[in-house]
């Protein structure tokens, strides 16, 4: 039997409804986590988000590497459900003021969850130590070949990320006494694509957390560079933050 052309369509839009109500539904079945930080994000999150999406199926992590100066206002507008980081809440708080309207610091909760260790990266300069006084010059351009340390006669390549804001401050305070990283440097986007252009380049050195050392980074003795590692909520965290928080604590056997 033949169907007129108004009941074909009626047909098509009461099946495309239903499709777009089964879709709506699918896609509400997985909430979302949205952490952002700094280096913190690679030590602490990054470790842990297997076994938390494992153990959680209905929650999806997502990690953002934040604008310096703009975590609490993404905390505060609901951008982000927590910041991990390893600048304390209240020099974030001052960071903020200095950009902007500062958002009121009883807003907000602090929770430690670990610790951050900044280590040297080489491509392939076999070096088993550098100094406090040698990264200094190294990195300031005051020695800008290998030779002058002991090693090979090869330039030295600077790779910085400025994006790692608060492992960069605490490296240029205690390293670099608040000199200024030498201007020719390889700019980078964060301390993952860091590790990766040290490794592709010839005489190349940087810094990042230890947690991304891996087969073929050559990690010299150098100066103990540790920070702690804090979360931050708007509020007290909410009930799928408090799962995270848990697995961290849980794994970092934290009190």
């Amino acid at each position: 039997m033949k169907h007129s052309f108004p009941f074909r369509m009626m047909i098509i839009g009461f099946c495309f409804l239903a499709g777009c109500a089964t879709a709506q539904k699918n896609s509400n079945d997985t909430d979302t986590i949205r952490i952002g930080g700094d280096a913190a994000l690679t030590e602490v999150i990054a470790p842990v988000a297997e076994t938390f999406e494992e153990e959680n199926p209905s929650l999806r992590l997502i990690t953002l590497q934040s604008k310096p100066g703009t975590e609490l206002a993404a905390l505060q507008n609901d951008s982000l459900d927590a910041v991990v980081s390893t600048v304390s809440l209240e020099r974030l708080l001052k960071r903020a003021a200095e950009t902007g309207p500062a958002p009121a610091g009883a807003l907000f909760r602090e929770v430690p969850i670990g610790s951050n260790q900044t280590v040297v990266f080489l491509n392939d300069i076999k070096i088993k130590k550098l100094t406090k006084k040698q990264l200094k010059a190294i990195f300031t351009g005051k020695i800008t070949n290998w030779k002058k340390v002991g090693g090979p006669n090869r330039r030295i390549v600077v790779v910085w990320s400025p994006a790692a804001d608060a492992e960069n401050e605490l490296f240029i305070r205690e390293i670099l006494q608040r000199e200024r990283v030498v201007a020719n440097y390889v700019p980078v986007a964060n301390a993952e694509e860091m590790r990766k252009i040290v490794l592709e380049t010839p005489g190349a050195i940087g810094i990042g957390p230890d947690a991304l050392v891996s087969y073929g980074v050559r990690v010299p003795g150098s100066p103990k560079i540790a920070s702690s590692v804090v979360l931050i909520t708007k509020g007290e965290p909410a009930p799928k933050v408090q799962k995270l928080l848990d697995l961290i604590k849980d794994v970092a056997f934290l009190p």
